[in-house]
């Protein structure tokens, strides 16, 4: 079996010096990015070992990974302008800002070693030792071009030494990316900043003169200035330390020098001539650390996968790439001269959202979520968030929508699906939460300029904010679905409308699903029954299965089917489906579950007045249409519902005050009846902090938050407190109820603490029942 990779510990001398080699940065990655922090980094910690190794003289640094790929066959147009021009090209997988950077550096110590060798020659009759050096330095620029040229020996190459490093550049432009030519015009071929650099120094043009983007020209200015100060400040306690090490045997500056001065003439010389000379010195020194102590760890391997792999595995400091940007040369590729013009603008929506992430690892976790969602919506791939995985997905989903190795509309449909689900996430999952008490919402903004009505865009909106705090991520990859429909749709009024509409729909019954697939049981999340609405054999909403499933009548049937299949539902029936799922909610302990828990309270407490009725007294009926509307999000970020608050404490009170009030049966041992349905209500965290723990007490401040200055004849507030047998008002309570609006949920709480009635184990359980019921009838709505 062949070895799938090699690896070795190469000095920069092996690594830059293999003949014909070139090293080509293939599309998918980034620009050149180093600033004056990375180029300063580097070029300190060169200098700082050197002068290291006078105490320690096997001193060397190590610069980092790099992972390469061979291009077996070469493509002549796109890598070339002539066959067979380089006798190997290999792909940078990782560690092109090193390798380029190290290129550019080695234009800038060729240019110091042309001016030193001048300012050594116009003293070399001061001492022999001057052109020695000279000869010297001039014997190192073979072997410092190599760093950043490679030569080549096929007929007519003009010149003989062409960029070492080369990068893919945009397809709209021709050629398609830098291209090693054999004599072809350097301005054409070589138009990324840095290849276009390094042709210019090869073709002799003064590092001053060659124009530069700023990227570029500050690290080199980094290298020249810092270079530069190094060679005017060598003193000869520094030139005294390079010649110990020169004698050194197998040291890392082991003769560096093949003719050390002699001594005594150097110091006959002027200070002025002796500093030129030992900045000769240390300029020599640096090319020999440069070549022979300097390493990187290479690793070539076969198979381009493998690669990106290891990549990831490997890069701890750099900036990782994604397997979006490993796959974009693949959709260039395919599409060829139609890209720019076909599905380009879909490649940039994705990259647009990618981009708003500041950091590599946030990049990464968003392109992540992306990947792994559209592999569930376009044709049900589960898939992990590795790598590979996700790389194979994109590689695999493209080719096989390819015909003739040529683009359909499969494709066209492929890319575009992973636009919409970026931008998806960029617009519903990605922005924090909004604050307390806000009024207005950018998601409700962005769906009215969709087409929904102010009205439909704060429903849909409500709903999307619950499943995120519910922290319910799946669920999003059927709202998805729906909103690439309504991107769709917007060329067309009609069906904008439609759209509209549909969307909300289907927010609705996912949140109605959702609901009460956790109002009934406890334990996982539906993840599942979401999977299966995308790979179902039976029929699907996957885009690969087409759009006729992708309807709100099939996700409803589903979601019905899906409860139906867990026992808590019947889905031909809504009588029976109440009876299945009430007995079963009632009992079960809604307060662990806070957002859910939330909006079922609110769900049940929508458009609903205090029931007068004997016997309901505590209970709802149904209010008039948007009486009180409390399914919005307005209401869902507001202060005044954010405390979930249990009636009966949570925890059984030190000492009881209102003894005839108290039931002990209501405290067991467990949870399992103050943490039902029936047993809490919503306040705001002032009102929860500042209320009396008893039930006498609590309907005070009930009463107190749902009674406006002016009402309905009703007791006063001095009567009803002797009625309670309350003798001390909380001091907090006029604060709380002047700064407190009508909260219609808590009424029915204060008209049962008015009526005399008690809160007890046997309430809690009836009005548990009462809550479910309303919850369900909301919701079961939704679902038909």
């Amino acid at each position: 079996m062949a070895q799938p990779f090699k690896h070795d510990a190469a000095n920069l001398h092996d690594f830059f010096s293999q003949g014909g080699r070139g090293f080509y940065i293939p599309y998918y990655q980034r620009n050149y990015s180093w600033d004056e922090e990375n180029a300063r980094k580097l070029i300190e910690d060169i200098f700082s070992s050197i002068k290291r190794t006078l105490t320690k003289p096997n001193n060397s640094i190590f610069l980092g990974t790099v992972i390469l790929h061979e291009e077996k066959n070469a493509v002549t147009g796109v890598h070339t302008d002539t066959p067979n021009l380089l006798t190997k090209i290999v792909n940078v997988v990782d560690g092109q800002q090193r390798i380029t950077s190290i290129a550019m550096l080695a234009c800038v110590i060729g240019e110091q070693i042309t001016e030193m060798v001048s300012k050594l020659q116009t003293l070399a009759g001061a001492a022999p030792e001057f052109d020695k050096l000279a000869t010297e330095l001039t014997d190192e620029l073979p072997n410092i071009r190599r760093f950043y040229s490679v030569e080549i020996s096929k007929t007519g190459a003009q010149p003989a030494l062409k960029p070492k490093i080369i990068r893919a550049d945009d397809v709209s432009t021709n050629p398609v990316s830098d291209q090693w030519t054999l004599s072809g015009d350097i301005n054409k071929f070589y138009r990324s900043n840095t290849s276009s650099f390094l042709s210019k120094f090869i073709a002799g043009i003064a590092l001053d003169a060659i124009p530069t983007d700023e990227r570029v020209g500050l690290v080199l200015r980094v290298f020249r200035e810092y270079i530069s100060e190094q060679i005017n400040t060598a003193d000869v306690s520094l030139a005294t330390g390079l010649l110990s090490a020169n004698s050194v045997t197998d040291g890392s500056l082991s003769n560096f020098m093949a003719y050390p001065p002699n001594w005594t003439t150097i110091h006959s010389l002027p200070p002025d001539e002796q500093s030129v000379y030992f900045g000769g010195m240390l300029l020599l020194a640096a090319c020999s650390f440069l070549k022979n102590s300097c390493h990187l760890v290479v690793i070539e391997c076969l198979d381009l996968g493998l690669a990106f792999d290891m990549f990831q595995s490997l890069n701890a400091t750099g900036t990782p790439l994604t397997a979006f940007e490993v796959f974009k040369p693949q959709i260039v590729k395919a599409w060829g001269t139609g890209y720019s013009t076909v599905i380009k603008s879909q490649v940039d929506r994705i990259q647009s959202v990618f981009e708003t992430e500041s950091n590599s690892s946030d990049k990464e976790e968003l392109t992540d979520k992306v990947i792994v969602s559209s592999a569930l919506v376009f044709n049900g791939m589960e898939r992990s968030r590795r790598f590979s995985e996700e790389r194979d997905w994109l590689t695999d989903t493209l080719e096989n929508s390819l015909v003739a190795g040529s683009p359909t509309q499969k494709s066209i449909d492929f890319v575009t699906c992973i636009a919409d689900q970026a931008e998806y996430f960029l617009s519903f999952i990605k922005p924090r939460k909004s604050p307390k008490n806000a009024n207005s919402f950018g998601l409700c903004t962005q769906l009215q300029t969709m087409g929904l009505t102010p009205q439909q865009a704060d429903r849909a909106a409500f709903c999307v904010f619950y499943l995120k705090d519910a922290g319910h991520q799946f669920a999003h990859v059927v709202l998805s679905v729906f909103y690439s429909k309504l991107l769709r749709a917007q060329s067309n009024a009609a069906a904008k409308t439609a759209a509209a509409a549909e969307f909300v729909s289907v927010c609705e019954a996912t949140v109605a699903f959702f609901t009460l697939f956790m109002g009934a049981q406890l334990g996982r999340f539906p993840d599942s029954d979401y999977r299966t609405l995308f790979q179902s054999e039976a029929g699907n909403i996957s885009f690969a299965n087409g759009a006729a499933n992708q309807t709100t009548t099939f996700v409803k049937t589903a979601f019905r089917k899906a409860l139906e299949s867990q026992k808590i539902y019947d889905a031909a029936d809504p009588v029976v489906a109440r009876q299945i799922w009430v007995d079963l909610a009632k009992e079960n302990a809604w307060y662990s579950r806070k957002a859910v828990c939330r909006f079922a309270l609110l769900a049940s407490a929508h458009d609903a007045a205090p029931d007068l009725t004997t016997d309901n007294e505590g209970f709802f009926t149904n209010g008039m249409a948007s009486s009180a509307d409390l399914l919005n999000c307005r209401v869902w970020h507001s202060s005044q519902y954010e405390v979930i608050e249990h009636v009966a404490t949570q925890d059984q009170p030190s000492s009881i005050k209102f003894a005839a009030h108290f039931d002990a049966t209501v405290y067991p041992g467990n949870y399992s009846i103050v943490d039902k349905l029936g047993n809490l209500t919503l306040l705001s965290r002032p009102v929860n902090s500042s209320i009396y723990s008893e039930w006498p007490d609590k309907v005070f401040y009930y009463w107190n938050l749902t009674t406006p200055a002016s009402t309905a004849k009703g007791p006063t507030g001095a009567a009803l407190a002797v009625s309670l047998g309350i003798g001390s008002v909380p001091p907090a309570l006029s604060t709380l109820v002047a700064s407190s609006n009508y909260l219609s949920h808590l009424a029915p709480l204060a008209f049962r603490g008015q009526c005399g009635l008690h809160w007890d184990a046997a309430f809690i359980a009836k009005r548990s029942e009462h809550l479910c019921q309303r919850v369900f009838d909301k919701l079961d709505a939704w679902l038909r």
